[in-house]
């Protein structure tokens, strides 16, 4: 930071560099900026929106998949063979199932 502290206290005292701060823009480019800015903001709200609608996409598919392993746990187990069944776990599933609806 020191260097920089020099560097910037050196620019300072040089008339040619005084006037000239990395703030100050040619005169007309403000205007020239403000519609870039205006773009820039309009893309960015845009995104906001779209990212928005992905993260709501997201959760449903997710709800979606919890739906789907739950299914599939039903129908595993009503396939198997009814002595292998586990009848209790097959109620608990169903019920499981039928309090998502």
């Amino acid at each position: 930071m020191k260097a920089r502290k020099d560097k910037v206290s050196g620019e300072a005292g040089n008339p040619a560099v005084a006037g000239a701060g990395a703030g100050d823009a040619p005169q007309g480019a403000g205007q020239q900026g403000r519609p870039r800015l205006a773009k820039a903001e309009k893309e960015i709200a845009t995104l906001k929106r779209r990212m928005a609608a992905v993260e709501q996409e997201l959760q449903e598919v997710r709800h979606l998949n919890k739906r789907l392993a739950e299914i599939t746990d039903v129908v595993a187990e009503v396939l198997l063979p009814a002595e292998e069944r586990d009848e209790q776990r097959l109620r608990d599933l169903l019920t499981r199932y039928d309090a998502g609806l």
